[in-house]
């Protein structure tokens, strides 16, 4: 018995190895989590990449992180259940899950297409292709034992701010200030681009951020601004 459960493992390719100290068992449909992990900047795939199941990824995390929410917090009304399972959902939450279970190391991609949202990315492409291949209890497994349960204290998640850029627009509103933000340059080709967006209030700059697309460069900017400001 030994010796056949031996030759079993010892078939397993390389990349199903790396993939079971991932999710904890080894795959039904293996290139469907070749394509999970392969960015569309990765050339050699025939264009063969994980966006679609990035989408689907995206609605399976968002269902399961609702499940859990609901079950964890039953006296969390509506809008206390959605910003936290905005917060878990953020690209910020999900690039630091993605090296937490150390995703990066498995991602393929073209050099030029390198940032760390890429990883944040692919996690989600693997949640598509864990609900595919396995179905709905296993990617609910996986969602709170390998990603929640060891990486997040979600009491802890509760006191974090979901959006520096929501809190300074209401606090603009709140005192009667004209808060805007403003796209100042973008630079770079699609796969790396790089924009840089100034925060105005009453039409002075009072924060500078840089990101990867603009939702982040403004944010980075907001949160500029909030320490400035003082906002709690």
């Amino acid at each position: 018995m030994f010796t056949q459960l031996l030759h079993y493992f010892s078939k397993k390719s390389s990349f199903e190895k790396k993939l079971y100290t991932v999710l904890g068992y080894y795959p039904k449909n293996r290139e469907l989590y070749r394509q999970a992990l392969t960015h569309k900047s990765y050339k050699k795939r025939g264009g063969l990449h994980n966006e679609r199941l990035e989408f689907l990824g995206d609605a399976v995390l968002g269902f399961v992180v609702g499940e859990i929410l609901y079950q964890k917090f039953p006296k969390g009304n509506e809008g206390f259940l959605t910003q936290m399972r905005s917060k878990i959902v953020s690209r910020k939450t999900l690039n630091k899950l993605a090296l937490e279970i150390k995703l990066n190391k498995l991602v393929r991609y073209h050099k030029s297409a390198a940032h760390q949202s890429l990883y944040g990315n692919a996690l989600e492409a693997l949640v598509g292709a864990i609900y595919l291949d396995k179905g709905h209890h296993k990617v609910a497994e996986f969602i709170q034992k390998t990603l929640l349960l060891p990486h997040l204290d979600l009491n802890d998640l509760t006191k974090e701010v979901v959006s520096y850029k929501s809190k300074i627009l209401e606090w603009g509103q709140q005192n009667k200030k004209k808060t805007i933000f403003k796209v100042l340059e973008s630079t770079g080709k699609d796969h790396k681009k790089l924009y840089k967006v100034a925060l105005l209030l009453e039409g002075e700059k009072l924060g500078e951020g840089t990101g990867s697309s603009i939702k982040r460069a403004e944010e980075q900017a907001a949160q500029k601004a909030q320490s400035q400001l003082l906002i709690k």
